[in-house]
């Protein structure tokens, strides 16, 4: 019975590579994990629907920073990416 409650992790693509990305879902918030959902870290609607892995994010911000500081404006975003991005390099 317990096992049918259970909400199943989702399966999507990333939109840069088209690799896989498990969004798992947090049960906490009741919702699906946000730190892969482009629109989390642009807060712009037209993203909303967009997923993007882990090493896209990476790439994004060590390897293009033009590109993370247009996309990425809001300050506790960024700091937000830097602590999540530095947390995968352990």
């Amino acid at each position: 019975m317990l096992k049918s409650r259970l909400k199943e992790n989702k399966k999507t693509n990333c939109f840069q590579c088209q690799g896989e990305i498990i969004v798992k879902y947090n049960y906490p918030r009741k919702d699906y994990s946000l730190i892969n959902n482009w629109w989390y870290w642009t807060e712009q609607e037209e993203n909303k629907d967009k997923y993007i892995c882990n090493s896209c994010l990476k790439k994004l911000y060590y390897e293009n920073k033009k590109e993370y500081w247009k996309t990425i404006t809001s300050p506790a975003k960024r700091m937000r990416m830097r602590n999540h991005i530095y947390s995968l390099t352990k």
